[in-house]
């Protein structure tokens, strides 16, 4: 018991440690600091008590708020960034740097996926992940997708509200660039609806399997529709009320009886 106290003791050092190299100036440090701590949360996850390990208990880690929100700015900005902003000197040596260094984002981004997947993040953590879902299609669609089936694995009801809560901080971000009179034409707007129906489409064809999440995603959809009222009265549109549109894209997977 002591042993594990102190084993415990320095895992958390070490792990404050890292967390304070999450912001050096050096990148490469910063990766690094990263990964270990991707590596160390996970070992020290509540799944180190699998198989029958109780007594290992006392060295379960669950990040606090505060280093899964530092965690996730990491992610926002090492690996969410334009390939365009790497130096094009030398075709043939940066097209082999190029390569290498999406490996390493991808890298560092299955990483923090796995924490999501293994719920030693919170799950609504995904929001900023998923969101990321059509615009780096060809980087990361693949592992996106997969953190999308996995969560709906470990629950349903979840998954929906951190996939309506990514539309949701879209709409939000697009609101705060061009106001609440936009185009509904507009490419902004159509590439969230756009979004929601590829998101309607992991639902899969089985309505009885996703009728609790589709409905839950309804239900938060509607009540964030009509959040804000309009300030010119109650006779003018909620300011929230185009998200009904985006919205309608899952409506094809409600049973009858819930659309009523």
């Amino acid at each position: 018991q002591e042993d594990l106290l102190r084993l415990k003791k320095q895992m958390r050092v070490f792990c404050q440690i890292c967390q304070h190299y999450l912001t050096n100036v050096n990148t490469a440090v910063k990766e690094q600091a990263f990964t270990i701590l991707c590596d160390v949360l996970m070992i020290f996850s509540h799944q180190i008590m699998t198989g029958g390990r109780d007594m290992l208990e006392p060295l379960v880690y669950t990040p606090d708020s505060s280093l899964q929100s530092e965690l996730l700015s990491f992610i926002l900005d090492h690996v969410f960034i334009d390939q365009d902003d790497d130096n094009n000197n030398g075709q043939q040596d940066d097209e082999a740097s190029k390569i290498e260094a999406l490996h390493k984002r991808r890298n560092l981004l299955a990483a923090f996926c796995k924490l999501i997947v293994y719920t030693v993040v919170e799950m609504n953590t995904a929001a900023d992940i998923f969101k990321q879902y059509m615009k780096y299609y060809n980087d990361y669609g693949d592992i996106i997708k997969e953190t999308m089936s996995k969560t709906r694995q470990i629950d349903k009801i979840q998954c929906a509200k951190t996939l309506i809560l990514s539309l949701q901080q879209l709409f939000n971000e697009m609101i705060q660039e061009n106001g609440y009179n936009f185009d509904r034409s507009s490419p902004a707007f159509s590439g969230i609806k756009e979004l929601a129906r590829r998101f309607a489409l992991t639902f899969g064809l089985d309505q009885l399997k996703t009728r609790e999440a589709i409905a839950m995603l309804h239900k938060d959809g509607i009540e964030f529709a009509f959040k804000e009222p309009n300030p010119q009265g109650e006779s003018h549109p909620p300011l929230n009320l185009a998200f009904l549109d985006i919205l309608s894209e899952f409506s094809s997977k409600l049973l009858r009886q819930d659309k009523r």
